[in-house]
Order: structure tokens, then C-alpha cells, then sequence
């Protein structure tokens, strides 16, 4: 079923970031959400995701197995780089399996050969196509992203773009993206929500 919210309301202080505000967002699509700097679209996922329920209004509809991925990478330093992808995948798998699909996508994602570094010794398009391959590798029926290519360059972009159309896009999965990113408009097949 498609995600319905209806007459949101949602203010920080003095704030009114919704004002009765209500949207669909279709089942198995991508969808785009875009806006200005501050128009709330971080705001709109956190409360999709259940991570915000300081609101009014009505929320339906969204699956409970969701992968998040933020802005901020949210790698855990004391972790490896494929023990943060491990790291989602360890109360799903049996080890073995743990380890194949985390390698899997650690290839994917062009980081083989640094499986064993720290957050510390990655660049931050290291850490940004970590923060990917943990997302893109949990298992859910909704996935979240939050500006997901930012700070990559073009190439990498492109391919991260790529990966994403056919683990996702092609795969009719549930998706909310929110990119200020022209390549993902032009390149991504998506129905397109604008705050």
C-alpha cells in the first residue's frame, strides 16, 4: 500500500515547518522529494521512519523494515569497514552469510581491498560508499536516503547512481530520496514530490 500522510502538522519552537501538509507516497516506486535549503525534507523522513513522532496528524501505511541512510555517514569508528556493514546484518544471518553479503557489496560499492580499515583511515567519499553499502545490504521494504551521493565525484557518482537503479530502481523497491542532485533526477526513473 502506498505511504499516506494527511494534515501534518510539525513546528520546532515558533516554527511551522507543515501546516496541514498531506502526500502519498506510491508503493514499489522511487520517490524524489525536493524543495529549498530548510523547507523540512530531512524533517518529512525522520517522521516517515518513526524517529520523530513529535507531530499531529496521520501517518500510514509505512513498513516496519526500513534502512536509513543520513546525511552524516554514522559509521561506528572503533568498526572496521566491513564490520559496519556486518553490523546491520548480524541479527538477520547466520555468520557466513553475514560475511558473504557484506563483502558482496563492499565490492559493489568499489571499496574491496578496504575491508580492514577504520572510519579514521577512509577519505570521505570512503566513508559516504560505506555508509552506502551498509544501507544498500540490509534487508527492508522501504529504503530512506538522505542526500546519498553527496561529496562523491563524478564517476563514482555515476556508478553509485547505477548501483542504486538496479539494486532498487529496476527492482520496483519502495524508495524516499531527497537530492538537490541533478544527475539523480536525470538519471533515476522517479515520481517526484516538491516541498
Amino acid at each position: 500500500m502506498s505511504i499516506r500522510i494527511e494534515s501534518l502538522q510539525k513546528h520546532f519552537h515558533k516554527q511551522m515547518v507543515f501546516d496541514d501538509y498531506s502526500v502519498t507516497i506510491p508503493e514499489r516506486k522511487t520517490t524524489l522529494i525536493t524543495g529549498p535549503s530548510g523547507c523540512g525534507k530531512t524533517t518529512l523522513l525522520r517522521i516517515i521512519a518513526r524517529l520523530d513522532k513529535r507531530y499531529h496528524g496521520i501517518v500510514s501505511n509505512v513498513p516496519h523494515k526500513i534502512s536509513y541512510l543520513f546525511q552524516e555517514d554514522r559509521l561506528l569508528p572503533w568498526f572496521t569497514l566491513q564490520q559496519n556493514v556486518e553490523f546491520v546484518l548480524k541479527d538477520i544471518f547466520a555468520p557466513q552469510e553475514v560475511s558473504r553479503i557484506a563483502l558482496q557489496m563492499i565490492k559493489a560499492v568499489k571499496l574491496d581491498g578496504h575491508e580492514d580499515k577504520f572510519p579514521a583511515k577512509l577519505s570521505g567519499g570512503m566513508k559516504r560508499r560505506t555508509a552506502l553499502a551498509r544501507t544498500f545490504a540490509y534487508p527492508c521494504d522501504l529504503l530512506i536516503l538522505d542526500e546519498p551521493f553527496k561529496g562523491l565525484d563524478a564517476a563514482l557518482k555515476d556508478d553509485m547512481i547505477a548501483l542504486f537503479d538496479k539494486l532498487f530502481v529496476q527492482a520496483n523497491k519502495t524508495v524516499i530520496i531527497v537530492s538537490h542532485d541533478e544527475a539523480v533526477l536525470e538519471r533515476i526513473d522517479c515520481n517526484v514530490i516538491t516541498i
